[in-house]
């Protein structure tokens, strides 16, 4: 059964009916709309040969993330949320005439009245569409993206070995369709030279760029707050330590790649990462927390997976010029 065949029944339908296979069809429907949207999170998924970034836009199941992302569509559209997960005819009725460039209209070009951090998100965001990465629309919602070689206004740096000269970025679309930048805070996406050092026989882990779903709330080394990762990513393995990824060997999967910080105020990246994604202060790195869940999605449902976009400040530069 199709949303238009739904919208045919003159009535809401319920989470029951909506795991029917009978209804499968529309709840694919439903949920391309959602992600279309910039409401519901894609799939995303890569391999060894293909970098990880959206692959599809629904499951056909009704499950928690569709359930909220269902209920702030509500919101948003001003319409009133069945707690059952279900939909409303009038939420059937908005579904099927909504348009995704509207609805949650993104500003893309840069306007007179812009503040430099305006600008800066603009650009992220303008190479986020262009590389095909999903974007979180919603004012309620966060995009958490590290930018690797990238000074805090966006420009270029000489991306040295073991210097916190990389961004740990927050973003959201506030109302009205401006990008709006929450956070911006020094961090590293690469290891530390000692780390690099290391006696391992593979070479320590680098993560690729591309953008993840691989991370929860959690403790990294059992003591610290972070988002630890729960979902494949793709490393590579520096074994000539050279602090390069070219000509390295390419892994997917879970290898403790965390989004954490250090416990005082260190000079050099050290040991602080060996692959990990690290903010540099702790105390920023708790307001990052502190930010990222404020997201809808996770004040929902606090098992969420949060997505994160790593990108290549030289890539940046050349697709969207500073």
């Amino acid at each position: 059964m199709s949303l238009q065949a739904i919208l045919d029944l003159g009535r809401g339908v319920n989470t029951a009916e909506l795991a029917s296979a009978k209804f499968r069809p529309a709840v694919l429907s439903l949920q391309t709309i959602l992600c279309d949207l910039g409401i519901l999170d894609p799939i995303i998924g890569g391999s060894e040969t293909r970098d990880f970034g959206p692959i599809g836009k629904a499951d056909g199941s009704i499950g928690q993330n569709t359930r909220n992302a269902i209920y702030e569509f509500c919101r948003l559209s001003g319409l009133a949320y069945d707690q059952e997960g279900g939909l409303s005819l009038a939420a059937i009725h908005t579904l099927a005439v909504v348009d995704p460039n509207t609805f949650i209209n993104i500003v893309w070009d840069n306007a007179p009245d812009d503040t430099l951090d305006t600008r800066f998100a603009k650009r992220v965001l303008r190479y986020m569409r262009k590389k095909g990465y999903w974007i979180a629309r919603s004012p309620n919602a966060c995009n958490i993206i590290y930018l690797e070689g990238v000074n805090a206004n966006g420009s270029l740096n000489a991306d040295e070995p073991n210097q916190w000269n990389d961004r740990r970025l927050v973003v959201r679309i506030a109302p009205g369709g401006k990008p709006e930048i929450l956070l911006n805070q020094e961090a590293t996406t690469e290891p530390g030279i000692p780390s690099v050092r290391m006696i391992n026989p593979s070479g320590t882990a680098r993560i690729g760029f591309g953008q993840y779903k691989s991370w929860k709330q959690g403790l990294h080394k059992e003591r610290q707050l972070a988002l630890v990762q729960t979902g494949p990513v793709k490393i590579y393995r520096d074994k000539n330590r050279d602090h390069q990824r070219d000509g390295d060997k390419v892994y997917v999967g879970v290898f403790g790649i965390n989004q954490h910080s250090t416990n005082n105020l260190p000079l050099y990246v050290g040991n602080y990462s060996i692959g990990c994604l690290v903010g540099r202060y702790y105390q920023e790195h708790l307001q990052f927390l502190l930010t990222v869940k404020s997201d809808y999605r996770f004040l929902l449902n606090t098992e969420y997976t949060f997505i994160s976009t790593v990108i290549s400040g030289k890539d940046l530069q050349k697709e969207e010029p500073a």
